[in-house]
């Protein structure tokens, strides 16, 4: 899962006031009211300047009282009510402006920023279009309409858009920043780094560009530079919170972080931005032991992600007679989104509050255990927790790592990824589950067919892992097992290798750790359905290391391709020997760089072993809790009645 400081640069910049005659016709309007509402206008505009909103808002409601046609008053109005954070009153009186003057280009943009931030950017892109067509050299309304066209996912358009505003203003910092997350989104990083670098150049302490340039680096496997980026972004912006977050997610891709440097770094973030935001709450839930439980879930990723793939079971197959499932939805909605919208008892849309709204919703709604479902990943609201809004607060599965966080209480996985041992280095309490992660796939997978090697004898590896968790030591592994194996090849495939400069870039790793060109495959950005087929031109799955497979991984095996897999010293490292340790299959994990080589070769010395695990690998793989999504829910859910329990026996309950 990427994680990088991707926040668009909108622009809500306060237009000219625009002056508007009053209508001469309404005769039944008095001269005097017409003065009168040109006086409270004024006195409106006087405090609006001074940041008196409040003021502002009653001036222009009294000009409107005695002069209902007086476009600039509902415009006004639209301005101070919108700064008051009143996003429906705003709306309504930009409204009122249009119906009155259908031609005023700056009540359409004004309208447009308003519906962004209520969320509906269809809705949005209307007001903006129609700004243009009215005024078409209007640079912020092609601003604002890339940023919302990025949102529906209409990329290609959202950078014709920035390129427009390019072409009226081309020193725009912000619009190279906000073209260079696009450009990224579509897997042009190298466009990406060109537009970052431009926004760099005229504005040098633009930190968020910094810290996106540094996303950029990642994806292409460069995780030191990319440590650098975000560091000298918080130099910069000390309180530039997603770039902090980027940093521990991108040391979790360092070779040279240990358990001691992330939890440490974990505690910074924690001191810097979370323990501050503590609160005592006193939590009036029923103090009941077995009743009927309310669980939250919090997460960006209710929808077609990699995430969902991995606790979507938890919002479908849950125990309705003992648990509701309530989930806190954050992002574009789909089919996934859908599928779980229609399974859970309550939802909320969450994308458009504040962190304090939230809190208050979740303390209405008295959830008892509040669930992260994405940790240091994109659009987390690990804020929230920080001001403990349920009894019990545990972070699980989107992303398989501590917080580092005081407020945040539990923290699931199983024994392999934190032994005992390496229990020093979490904040959470650790729970130990039967496998640290299930499975929730919606789609049938493709037939599984014999095993490629069986045709001509020779090993076809693989791995479809993002190209970030690649790192130096593993092209130096990977080369050696393809010198070593005759007429073997590796297959790549990830979504950035539809772009031939990072095929290259790819190409150059490997030679440079002695690796020759020619045993390497490259595919790129397929079909999910498409995506899982290749892997019939595989025979074993090579992982990453220090960040393993996870869902990639899953789907993989799944497909009936084993994988060897390195058991790193760090959480992340430890994802796919906790999955083959689960799946009985612990001889296909290796301790050290020079026993993967060994492992991969003597796998792949065995034809017939392989082909028979390839053909039971599926069967082993669902028979297992893994694989079961019903028998993983119900595994959490003991974990859940145990953590209220014990949180009633504290409250002194008697069960």
């Amino acid at each position: 899962m990427f994680n990088w400081f991707k926040k668009i640069a909108s622009f809500t910049n306060q237009v000219s006031e625009t002056k508007v005659a009053a209508n001469q016709g309404d005769d039944y309007i008095s001269q005097l009211e017409i003065s009168e509402s040109e006086n409270f206008k004024d006195q409106g505009n006087i405090y609006l300047n001074n940041g008196q909103l409040n003021e502002a808002a009653a001036c222009f409601r009294q000009a409107i009282a005695r002069n209902p046609n007086y476009v600039e008053a509902h415009y006004n109005l639209g301005l101070a009510l919108k700064d008051i954070g009143q996003l429906n009153g705003a709306r309504d009186s930009y409204r009122c402006a249009l119906k009155i003057k259908p031609d005023f280009a700056d009540a359409h943009y004004k309208l447009g920023n308003v519906l962004n931030e209520l969320g509906q950017f269809d809705e949005t892109v209307k007001c903006y279009r129609k700004a243009l067509e009215i005024k078409p050299d209007y640079l912020y309304a092609y601003v604002n309409l890339g940023n919302a066209l990025k949102e529906l996912g209409q990329l290609n358009d959202a950078v014709a858009n920035y390129h427009r505003a390019l072409e009226i203003k081309p020193d725009f910092a912000e619009v190279h920043y906000n073209m260079g997350i696009v450009q990224y989104d579509l897997g042009r990083l190298d466009d990406a780094v060109i537009s970052f670098r431009r926004a760099l150049e005229l504005k040098p302490d633009y930190a968020e560009a910094i810290s996106n340039l540094g996303g950029v680096l990642r994806g292409f496997g460069q995780t030191d530079e990319a440590v650098a980026s975000y560091r000298r972004a918080l130099l910069l912006k000390p309180g530039l919170e997603n770039a902090h977050g980027n940093l521990l997610f991108t040391l979790d891709l360092s070779a040279s972080a240990d358990m001691e440097e992330l939890h440490e770094e974990r505690k910074k973030w924690d001191a810097a931005y979370a323990a501050p935001l503590w609160q005592n709450q006193i939590h009036t839930n029923d103090p009941t032991a077995i009743r009927r439980l309310r669980i939250g879930y919090v997460s960006a990723d209710f929808k077609d992600h990699s995430a969902a793939r991995v606790f979507g079971g938890m919002l479908i197959r849950y125990d309705r007679s003992q648990f509701e499932a309530y989930s806190n939805h954050k992002g574009k909605d789909d089919m996934f989104t859908e599928l779980f919208r229609q399974n859970v008892t309550v939802w909320r849309n969450i994308a458009n509050l504040s962190d304090e709204a939230v809190v208050k919703v979740i303390l209405e709604d008295r959830i008892d255990i509040l669930v992260d479902l994405s940790g240091h990943t994109t659009g987390n609201r690990l804020l929230v927790f920080a001001r403990k809004p349920a009894p019990i607060q545990i972070t699980a599965w989107g992303y398989a790592t501590g917080t580092g966080m005081r407020a945040m209480d539990v923290f699931f996985t199983d024994p392999v990824m934190v032994p005992s041992q390496d229990k020093q280095y979490f904040t959470e309490e650790i729970q130990y589950l039967p496998s640290v992660v299930g499975s929730f796939f919606t789609h049938h997978f493709p037939d599984i067919n014999e095993l490629p090697a069986l045709a001509d004898g020779n090993i076809t590896f693989g791995s479809f892992n993002r190209l970030a968790k690649v790192s130096k030591i593993t092209y130096r592994a990977w080369s050696e097992v393809l010198l070593a194996i005759p007429r073997s090849r590796l297959i790549l495939k990830a979504p950035e290798l539809s772009d031939p400069t990072i095929q290259k870039l790819v190409i150059s790793n490997f030679v440079k750790e002695g690796g020759i060109a020619e045993q390497i495959i490259m595919l790129g950005r397929t079909p999910w359905y498409e995506h899982m087929h290749a892997y019939n031109q595989v025979d074993i799955a090579l992982d990453p290391f220090p960040h393993g497979g996870g869902v990639t991984a899953l789907e993989g095996l799944m497909m009936g391709v084993p994988m060897i897999t390195l058991r790193w010293p760090t959480v992340v490292g430890r994802l796919s020997a906790s999955i083959m340790t689960t799946l009985g299959l612990p001889d296909w994990i290796a301790e050290t760089p020079e026993q993967y080589v060994q492992l991969a070769i003597q796998k792949a010395s065995d034809l017939q072993s392989l082909a028979a695990l390839r053909q039971r690998l599926r069967d082993i793989f669902t028979s297992s809790v893994i694989g079961d999504p019903a028998a993983y829910a119900k595994a959490v859910e003991k974990k859940y009645r145990q953590l209220w329990q014990e949180w009633c026996a504290r409250r002194n309950c008697t069960f």
